[in-house]
């Protein structure tokens, strides 16, 4: 099971309601400049770009050896892909986008059918609802006595 965080839009539309999964990004590790830009991230593109023509140039001009610089590149990509997700949510709150809630689901299908689904029902069933219908000999966590 994965967790998404879902992030509404300042507009409210349902259909621009963003899912977005927590933890590694392969592709970011693999594609760190392409998914950043796929995913409206100017800034951060902008600086993994920074980054690999810096480490190019450093390289060409032989002030780093091409292994190192191999392995600083490398290091580069894994800590992007490690925290793209959290950079992600990021630049969705930056442009407005609020946290909603987060939601553990096998797939991003199965996550915004259980949000909405959700959202169909409004509000939760309040508390002293759900304690109604517990029995009065109850010791809070040690069950029945």
């Amino acid at each position: 099971m994965k967790l998404f965080t879902v992030l509404e839009p300042p507009d409210g539309k349902p259909e621009r309601v963003a899912f977005v999964s927590e933890g590694f990004a392969w592709s970011a590790l693999a594609l760190g400049f392409v998914w950043a830009l796929w995913h409206r991230m100017w800034l951060v593109a902008a600086l993994l770009f920074a980054l690999t023509s810096a480490l190019t140039v450093a390289t060409n001009l032989e002030l780093l050896g091409s292994g190192f610089a191999g392995l600083l590149q490398f290091g580069i990509s894994l800590l992007f892909a490690f925290e793209a997700r959290a950079l992600q949510v990021a630049s969705l709150e930056r442009v407005g986008y609020r946290r909603s809630a987060l939601i553990q689901a096998s797939t991003s299908e199965a996550a915004e059918l259980g949000y909405f689904a959700g959202r169909a029902n409004n509000a939760p069933e309040p508390l002293s609802a759900r304690l109604r219908g517990a029995p009065d000999d109850t010791l809070g966590i040690f069950g029945n006595v």
